[in-house]
């Protein structure tokens, strides 16, 4: 499980706890790495996407040219992550949809980091579907955006944050399909 599936699963899981836990420093320096993780890891799916994309036998991803593309996309989002979400980050105690959670304060635009990494691989998902036949990963990454572009915040939420497991729980699967072998399409060894 890489850095990616691991910032989804501590994410909910720091959710989970908040409100046994009660607002204060503890709570707040477990709620830090949520933020952190979200900026410093997502990213990583682009690179993530690009090698799915290259044990599948996807002509494209053979070139290193596109392994090096990958690498720099991946840094040059983190990077936009970091600058729009984590240099002065402020966070405090919210009580949303009844879980006890920090937040970041002052953040504005739209989440930069989500949306394009998502994209990139669900756009790498439309190979798949094409040349491997497995559309699972650009219907999963489609259904995020579907989920949170609900008009109801929380309803988006929550939808969203499901969502965003189910699209992981996708690249997972995917991932394990290609160690087998099993994914369609696959050049033969």
């Amino acid at each position: 499980m890489g850095p990616p599936y691991f910032g989804v699963f501590y994410d909910n899981l720091i959710l989970t706890v908040g409100n046994r836990l009660g607002a204060g420093d503890f709570l707040w320096a477990l709620s830090v790495p949520r933020f952190v993780l979200h900026q410093l890891a997502l990213p990583w799916i682009i690179y993530a996407g690009y090698d799915q994309a290259r044990q599948a036998g996807q002509g494209w991803a053979q070139a290193r040219a596109a392994r090096w593309a990958a690498i720099a996309l991946s840094a040059l989002v983190m990077g936009a992550g970091i600058l729009t979400r984590l240099v002065g980050l402020h966070l405090e105690p919210e009580v949303m949809d009844g879980v006890l959670r920090y937040v970041a304060m002052g953040v504005s635009g739209p989440p930069i980091v989500s949306i394009v990494s998502i994209g990139l691989v669900g756009v790498a998902g439309l190979l798949f579907w094409r040349q491997n036949r497995w559309p699972w990963i650009f219907l999963a990454a489609v259904a995020v955006f579907v989920g949170e572009s609900l008009p109801d915040e929380s309803l988006r939420r929550a939808v969203g944050s499901a969502l965003e497991v189910l699209f992981m729980a996708v690249l997972f699967f995917t991932q394990l399909r290609l160690d087998e072998g099993k994914l369609p399409g696959m050049p033969r060894s």
